[in-house]
């Protein structure tokens, strides 16, 4: 575990005192935040925008979630697609993402395996690409924003907040002092719901933003302990990849970790296949990390494929009958934001009618 993660998420005096000594550069951070929230104007589409985002730096599983809100769209009958950043990949403008990882990103092209994906640096740019794509024909209605919270230039019509339920938000501190990229405060007014992610075993949920909490879960099929596997990832939590192996009944005799989104060379390949012969182990990682490896090595990497799943007691308590009741569950929950989002809309505009009128 490196220096700056214990400084954000460790209980330890030595590092709390530490972050309060930073704690003027995270001043900083938020004024500067605040400024281009205030300075900024959203542009507002003609189509809807579902956002899911984190604020912590490294991984609260946003990109899992996209994917399920992607396919309860599907369901319900829109035609939605993928915006995003296209992390560390070398993509200057907006593009329809396709199989090329070094240029689009390993991010995009799991969501590209799921449906249409367009990546942007620049995601407003990104928005309006989609809107020209339907200039001709109508295709798309609902763009699902994987990351964007922070990018106050585009209007979101629903706001999914995504947070690992072992760390939640370290410390409470901004960037450096702590994990935030967005205040606390700041945060709460852009979203409309918290969907808390991981682990089940991890029981913290406090709910400190006081926003509706949705509890979902990685669900992962369980294995053979006679099996002995090496585990290598690249992420920004390569610990939480670690714990869900070893909670799902793996046994991981030895674990390898790279920077977040690493791209890997093939000797880097060949050594954790010669380390895993030599100690009589199987590889496996994470969807992730398998996109950025050459598909001559899959057959002797295993891939572990997560699912999420929601709680059932918060789905039951709907009376639902259906067997596919994760799918109603969260229909009806963006149905709901949607109708308040169209109330509220309705309040500004009669206030405006009263303003213009006196």
């Amino acid at each position: 575990m490196n220096f700056i993660y214990i400084l954000w998420y460790s209980s330890s005096i030595k590092y709390k005192l530490i972050s309060f000594l930073l704690y003027p550069f995270s001043l900083l951070w938020i004024i500067i935040d605040k400024l281009k929230f205030l300075m900024t104007k959203p542009y507002t589409s003609h189509l809807k925008i579902i956002c899911v985002g984190n604020i912590n730096v490294g991984g609260t599983g946003k990109t899992p979630i996209s994917i399920f809100i992607f396919k309860i769209l599907k369901k319900m009958g829109h035609n939605p697609i993928f915006l995003t950043s296209g992390y560390k990949g070398k993509i200057s403008k907006p593009c329809i993402a396709n199989n090329d990882v070094i240029l689009f990103g390993d991010e995009a092209i799991i969501l590209k395996n799921i449906g249409p994906t367009v990546v942007s640096k620049n995601k407003l740019e990104g928005v309006k690409y989609i809107e020209n794509l339907n200039s001709k024909k109508k295709i798309y209605d609902i763009i699902v924003m994987d990351d964007g919270l922070q990018n106050y230039s585009i209007g979101k019509d629903v706001s999914f907040l995504t947070v690992d339920r072992k760390s939640l938000f370290g410390n409470e501190f901004c960037l450096p002092s702590g994990p935030l990229r967005q205040s606390l405060n700041s945060c709460k007014k852009n979203i409309n719901k918290i969907i808390l992610t991981g682990n089940r075993n991890f029981k913290k949920n406090h709910n400190i933003l006081k926003k509706d909490i949705l509890n979902s879960y990685i669900k992962v099929d369980k294995v053979s302990v006679k099996k002995k596997y090496l585990a290598f990832s690249g992420l920004g939590n390569n610990v939480k990849f670690f714990d869900t192996l070893k909670i799902a009944n793996y046994n991981i005799a030895l674990t390898k970790k790279f920077e977040d989104h690493h791209n890997y060379k093939e000797n880097e390949i060949a050594n954790l296949i010669k380390l895993a012969n030599e100690n009589n182990l199987k590889l496996i990682t994470t969807e992730k990390d398998i996109v950025k490896i050459p598909k001559k090595y899959h057959l002797k990497i295993n891939c572990l494929k997560m699912k999420i799943e929601f709680d059932k007691s918060e789905i039951n308590k709907y009376n639902y009958n259906d067997k596919d009741k994760e799918i109603i569950f969260l229909k009806d929950q963006i149905r709901e934001l949607n109708r308040q989002i169209k109330q509220l809309r309705n309040i500004i505009k009669d206030l405006q009618k009263n303003t213009n009128q006196n």
